[in-house]
């Protein structure tokens, strides 16, 4: 990641908290060197007892996941973290100077069309590019907790394709990952092996990707290749 000779700025808004160190060796291989990479986060103003306290998740079914800026997982529901996501948003394109905004979240976000810069969405990156590679096809899902996995059965499957979920956190334990690739292995749908194992968070790092798809044997994929691929093309001089 080349920030002295930057041309562009790349602004990165977190659902957890800046800056996200985890995700700093990929972008300097996922993004063209003249991109300079700009943090903020939705959580940047509160500790974690804070979020706990002040956002309990409860029984919501719509949960994401992310990181603190000293490594901890945060885990806060979708309808309480979207104010704090939109003002953090809008406040990068504002003050930052910022060509283009990546969220880091997999979760539906606005258009964002009124902010004069373009948002990538990630959510809608993977998507269309997973529908494109494989139209109704076997898609198995590795989601941060295991709370999410209904939900995540219910949108891919709305998407229309065939569903199956695993869960394992990017931001705990590498043996956690390892026994979910582990299970990866032998998972089928309707009887026949996935055609592609997504990890449905922005968290899971190139590195993640690596040992899963070295454990599993399936073919894998982290949102991390599609959205910052597209981030370079979007912002190519």
């Amino acid at each position: 990641m080349n920030t002295a000779s930057a041309h562009v700025r790349l602004g990165i808004v977190t659902i957890g908290q800046a800056p996200r160190t985890d995700l700093h060796d990929d972008l300097a291989v996922l993004l063209a060197a003249d991109i300079e990479v700009v943090e903020r986060g939705a959580l940047d103003a509160l500790t974690l007892e804070e979020i706990e306290s002040r956002y309990p998740v409860g029984d919501q079914p719509q949960l994401l996941v992310s990181r603190m800026r000293d490594g901890r997982q945060v885990t806060i529901a979708e309808p309480d973290l979207e104010p704090l996501l939109d003002s953090a948003i809008r406040t990068m394109a504002r003050e930052d100077g910022v060509d283009a905004i990546v969220v880091l979240c997999t979760g539906e976000l606005p258009d964002y069309r009124d902010l004069g810069v373009p948002v990538l969405s990630p959510k809608r990156l993977v998507r269309h590019g997973i529908q494109a590679l494989f139209p109704e096809g076997r898609l198995l899902v590795m989601s941060p907790e295991a709370r999410q996995m209904a939900n995540t059965r219910a949108r891919w499957e709305a998407a229309g394709f065939r569903v199956g979920t695993l869960s394992a956190s990017p931001y705990g334990d590498l043996a956690e990952l390892e026994r979910a690739a582990r299970e990866a292995t032998a998972y089928r749908i309707d009887g026949e092996a996935p055609d592609l194992l997504y990890l449905d968070c922005m968290g899971y790092t190139l590195a993640h990707r690596a040992r899963i798809a070295e454990l599993s044997g399936q073919r894998t994929l982290t949102p991390r290749q599609l959205v910052f691929n597209a981030a370079n093309l979007l912002l190519a001089r």
